[in-house]
């Protein structure tokens, strides 16, 4: 993950919005944060934050072997590792800061939340044998994003409209908490980058106004599912001649 924060930046440091860095940290998915070349626990440092009084802007330098954070007339001081124990998952985004930053979208941050929480229950759970049938199958191509979840029972598509090309599998596990992330974010722009597990594969990128995520696909090839899905339906119907004729 990168949080690309708007702000400036100030000798080795910067100076941003705090409601900024604090919107960012919320919906990121990692538990560590790369902050100034600092990894701090994601957690503490956004109730720190949070908590943090004095004015709308903080400003943030390394000094020491630790990182000064200015807010109005408060300044303190943070520990390189700080709020990161031996349970911490090694999960770990990571914060830029740049004058501005613009995303093109090219779908709907909403309706790609729904479509992610509606494909998901139908992945499998812990079945070693067909580890893709734990992934979402995400495909890109002639103006649509199509997103495939299928546990060799069951099976959901859901197609969006969406400009690009690429194919990924995604790991349900890895993408866990990010339709709620979605949910909220006010553009969403989905990518594909070459790159991956295997020669040729690719790496799914979703652009927001604040956070990229990034995740590499899966090696493995995803079942043909398009052959289960009838092209055409027939329907015949019985019903009394009685019960028919009371019915009109």
């Amino acid at each position: 993950e990168q949080l690309n924060i708007v702000g400036k930046r100030s000798g080795k440091g910067f100076v941003a919005h705090k409601a900024m860095l604090v919107i960012a940290l919320a919906r990121a998915l990692s538990d560590r944060v790369m902050l100034l070349d600092f990894t701090l626990g994601r957690r503490g440092l956004l109730g720190y934050l949070k908590a943090l009084g004095g004015s709308n802007i903080v400003k943030v330098i390394p000094d020491n072997k630790r990182l000064k954070v200015i807010c109005g007339s408060n300044t303190s001081n943070i520990n390189a590792g700080e709020w990161i124990g031996d349970k911490t998952p090694m999960t770990l985004c990571e914060v830029r800061v740049s004058p501005n930053n613009s995303v093109n979208p090219n779908v709907g941050g909403s309706e790609l939340a729904d479509a992610l929480a509606r494909v998901l229950p139908f992945t499998a759970k812990d079945d070693e044998a067909r580890p893709v049938l734990a992934c979402v199958n995400f495909v890109a191509k002639d103006g649509k994003l199509t997103l495939v979840g299928a546990d060799g029972f069951r099976l959901a598509t859901i197609s969006l409209d969406c400009d690009g090309e690429g194919q990924a599998l995604i790991n349900r596990d890895e993408l866990r908490g990010i339709a709620s992330a979605l949910k909220v974010a006010k553009r969403a722009r989905v990518s594909f980058e070459a790159g991956g597990d295997t020669i040729g594969g690719y790496s799914l990128i979703i652009d927001t106004e604040l956070i990229r995520y990034k995740w590499v696909s899966v090696n493995g090839d995803y079942p043909d599912y398009q052959k289960l899905i009838p092209t055409e339906f027939t329907t015949t119907a019985h019903f009394d001649t009685i019960e028919a004729i009371k019915a009109t």
